[in-house]
């Protein structure tokens, strides 16, 4: 007698001398539902729901009887009560999408696939190796469809800029997005340049630039001695100022981050982060925040500018970490450098001086370090790649707003483009 049979005959003898038992109905009915007898499925699964009704397991298959007998209004019904006794619960939220899809309810499909996906991720289903053939084709036909809808989301916002500034000007643009979106494998680079999130093609791959390539850094060096005043003013009290790096401890991350994560030892003082003003800061130091708003920084709604004052602590280290495009660049106006701090990017550590700005790529691997006994302060903000186009600056700004929109539109958490 296989496993399954030996199961069945226990259960069944469960419920003839205890009617009533929930586990074996429930168990019945899945095996019901298995063997394609979706009436009697149902009944046992009700019958069960009834003895114990705060059951997910059993709602969610008797959402799947009720689908597979076409009863879709009930199979959605079943689903979400799954759901409001397990919220985090991606094996019923991602059949709850199937319905909606037979619904012809697309855009609430895509909501519920991406919500899956995302609780997915969080507990391993997504790299698990041994998962059942149904729930790893139930997973890909979640990407599959929500991947095509990013993709349509996108080519409509752009539809407009293409006939703007026509098809050769996109030519990059078109292969970074085949690139993202998994048409076709990401270009080589350099070993030590790994974007997080998006590359953008037929950018040199340099670590470094050199200051006199942005010429009008001069005007804001030129008032490097006013910004320092209103940073020793403000270093004066611990008000404005937060870790840099706030991740929950329990997340698999934070562990990499446990010298600086919720700590003062990389403390930062925000004009902008995510596109946010951060307008009581602002308003302490004026002549920052006017300096910072004359120059060309990078803006896209809802993620940058990121500027603020970056407060290293003596004995403090920014373990090697690296940026998400390469769209952009990070500029340091150094303020305050004690002797023995320093900062690599790719292969080549550099120090600061006070007054001139350095600019690197993040995306290449890059840490810093403050060995000296004082503290080191710098004016950190973002700014185009030189070696994207003004067209391909205004497209990709309009990518990535269309991105961001995409997972406001669908309820989902926005991945941070400048993190």
């Amino acid at each position: 007698m296989g496993a399954w049979a030996a199961a069945d005959e226990l259960y069944a003898q469960v419920l003839k001398r205890e009617p009533e038992h929930a586990e074996a109905l429930g168990f019945m009915g899945m095996r019901a539902l298995n063997d394609g007898e979706f009436a009697r499925s149902i009944d046992l699964l009700q019958h069960a729901l009834q003895v114990d009704p705060d059951d997910a397991g059993a709602y969610k298959n008797l959402g799947l009887a009720q689908r597979a007998v076409g009863a879709y209004d009930a199979a959605l019904a079943a689903f979400d009560a799954a759901l409001s006794r397990k919220p985090e619960f991606p094996v019923a939220l991602l059949n709850k999408g199937t319905v909606l899809e037979q619904l012809g309810k697309n855009d609430e499909a895509i909501t519920c696939y991406l919500t899956a996906l995302g609780q997915a991720e969080k507990i391993g289903l997504l790299r698990a190796d041994d998962l059942p053939s149904g729930l790893r084709s139930l997973l890909q036909h979640a990407i599959t469809v929500s991947q095509q809808a990013r993709i349509d989301w996108i080519s409509d916002i752009l539809a407009p800029l293409r006939m703007q500034y026509g098809a050769a000007a996109l030519t990059r643009v078109d292969q970074c997005l085949a690139q993202h979106f998994g048409k076709v494998p990401a270009g080589s680079s350099h070993p030590l340049q790994r974007p997080t999130f998006m590359t953008f093609p037929g950018i040199p791959a340099r670590a470094w630039f050199e200051r006199s390539e942005f010429p009008w850094l001069a005007t804001l060096e030129a008032r490097s001695g006013e910004i320092r005043a209103e940073l020793l003013e403000v270093l004066r009290s611990d008000e404005g100022f937060r870790p840099f790096v706030d991740i929950d401890k329990a997340h698999p991350g934070a562990a990499y981050w446990e010298g600086v994560n919720q700590s003062p030892s990389w403390n930062a003082f925000f004009f902008y982060r995510d596109g946010e003003r951060f307008e009581d800061n602002c308003q302490r130091c004026p002549i920052t925040a006017a300096a910072l708003d004359s120059i060309p920084i990078n803006r896209v709604a809802d993620h940058s500018p990121e500027a603020f004052f970056s407060v290293l602590k003596p004995g403090a280290h920014i373990p090697p970490h690296t940026g998400v495009a390469n769209i952009r660049l990070v500029s340091h106006l150094p303020l305050i450098i004690p002797s023995d701090c320093g900062i690599r990017v790719g292969t080549e550590t550099r120090g600061w001086k006070e007054g001139q700005c350095i600019v690197f790529d993040d995306t290449f691997e890059h840490e810093a370090w403050n060995r000296s006994d004082k503290t080191r302060v710098v004016l950190i903000f973002d700014i185009w790649n030189p070696y994207l186009s003004l067209p391909e600056r205004e497209v990709m700004r309009a990518v990535i707003e269309g991105l961001s929109g995409f997972r406001h539109h669908h309820g989902q958490t926005s991945e941070s483009y400048t993190s």
